[in-house]
């Protein structure tokens, strides 16, 4: 049996460009891009997952994070269908470092995952989708 799983994401931006991780789906043959955050567990804030999620995933703290919006977010990954609920929140990233890379390693569990700075230019020319479906960059 499947479940509704419930995720917060952070949205961090670097001038006009914005922190994504990059990903793979390997039945669509698809690569796409998606915010950093994960799984809130039981008894824990959205605000605290995305504090968690930082620490663990890029080892530094959340700063400045606010709540954006909510949605629900139907989808197939590696042919499987999800069902997620998403808590997308806004902030900045304690090390100051990771902005003056254009891309780095981070730990998204025990997988090693590339994430970095991409501008709605660089998506659009590289032709990747962005996910969940979400207007990320500002009209």
């Amino acid at each position: 049996m499947s479940s509704i799983v419930v995720k917060a994401m952070l949205i961090v931006r670097n001038g006009d460009k914005l922190l994504f991780s990059r990903g793979h789906d390997t039945v669509k043959k698809e690569a796409f891009l998606r915010p950093l955050g994960g799984h809130v567990e039981f008894g824990e804030t959205g605000a605290e997952t995305i504090k968690r999620e930082m620490q663990e995933e890029v080892g530094c703290d959340a700063l400045d994070v606010r709540f954006v919006s909510a949605f629900e977010n139907l989808f197939t990954y590696n042919g499987k269908p999800g069902h997620e609920i998403i808590f997308m929140y806004e902030g900045k990233l304690a090390d100051e470092s990771l902005y003056r890379k254009d891309k780095f390693m981070f730990m998204e569990g025990k997988r090693e995952t590339e994430a970095g700075w991409y501008s709605k230019q660089d998506v659009e020319k590289e032709g990747s989708a962005v996910y969940p479906p979400f207007s990320y960059f500002k009209q």
